[in-house]
């Protein structure tokens, strides 16, 4: 995919960033640039993030997927991963904003996502030329772009003090809705959305709540879930997905490692994670001492 260079005067930048106090100069892009003017909905969380935290941003990735939303986000683990990972498999929009450069692809775990959106008309932005790497300092710059961007922010999880949190505030800043998700009390992964929505940012439930904050938006009824039915063979869910089966069919009853499920796919590292994330998301495999087993269904 060719890469590409639109600076702030160029009609294709988008709108909605060069609105912000110190936008950046310009954009080095990979992908469908169409994206950068449509309507987004950026959606971040933490990077250690729990398994409710998954659940959450998966539920309200493939929700904002299909009232027609385009989701962004930042590429790093967690919470980003899982939604441009969900909004893929939904066959919806998503836009990554990287803090380094392309020839230094960060974290180089997500090599394998980072292919995925390209290859599936999503787009791969940064303000830094190529063969910048990836520096902290560069992160909190990324950020001002994650919520630059976007009409509004979900915090799915944040801790007290974290960058999820330093995301939301110069969403407030710019101008942009945030919007975060309640959590226990007594839950570490969400003192920072509690302090969020203390701080002012709109509580939310369902995706509802947040389309009714932009009254250009139409919130469409989505149809009623049917009751997913399951195939079994010989105790084991089967996997339609072909690049996933793939993988899936390397892991038994008996832990399999990742280098070892790496060396036997001829698929590369990054790749491998990805697809084991998801098919531990979907309930095919499970994460256990010495690597990965398979879930037996009984019934």
């Amino acid at each position: 995919m060719r890469l590409e260079i639109i600076t702030i005067e160029d009609e294709r930048y988008p709108n909605q960033l060069r609105d912000i106090e110190n936008p950046p100069k310009q954009l080095y892009v990979k992908g469908n640039i169409e994206l950068l003017n449509s309507n987004i909905i950026s959606i971040i969380g933490s990077r250690s993030c729990s398994k409710n935290g998954i659940k959450l941003a998966q539920q309200f990735s493939k929700e904002l997927v299909y009232q027609g939303l385009t989701i962004a986000s930042g590429m790093a683990l967690g919470i980003d991963t899982v939604a441009h990972q969900t909004t893929l498999r939904e066959k919806g929009n998503t836009i990554a904003v990287l803090g380094n450069g392309f020839e230094h692809i960060f974290p180089k775990k997500n090599m394998g996502l980072y292919q995925q959106i390209i290859e599936n008309h999503g787009l791969v932005i940064t303000e830094y030329s190529p063969e910048e790497e990836a520096k902290s300092e560069n992160f909190l710059e990324r950020n001002r772009i994650v919520s630059g961007l976007a009409l509004g922010i979900l915090v799915v999880e944040a801790m007290y003090r974290s960058g999820t949190s330093v995301t939301a505030r110069l969403a407030k800043q710019q101008g942009r809705k945030v919007f975060a998700l309640p959590h226990e009390v007594d839950d570490k992964n969400g003192r920072g959305t509690n302090r969020l929505i203390q701080e002012g940012a709109k509580i939310v439930t369902c995706t509802e709540d947040i389309i009714k904050e932009f009254p250009f938006l139409s919130y469409k009824v989505p149809p009623k879930k049917k009751e997913k039915e399951i195939e079994i063979q010989e105790g084991r869910k089967i996997c339609k997905n072909k690049e996933y089966n793939q993988i899936y069919q390397l892991v038994t009853e008996i832990p399999i490692s990742v280098s070892e499920i790496y060396q036997k796919s001829r698929k590369n590292i990054a790749e491998v994670n990805n697809i084991l994330l998801m098919l531990e998301l979907d309930e095919y495999v499970k994460k256990v001492a010495g690597g990965y087993i398979c879930i037996l269904d009984k019934k």
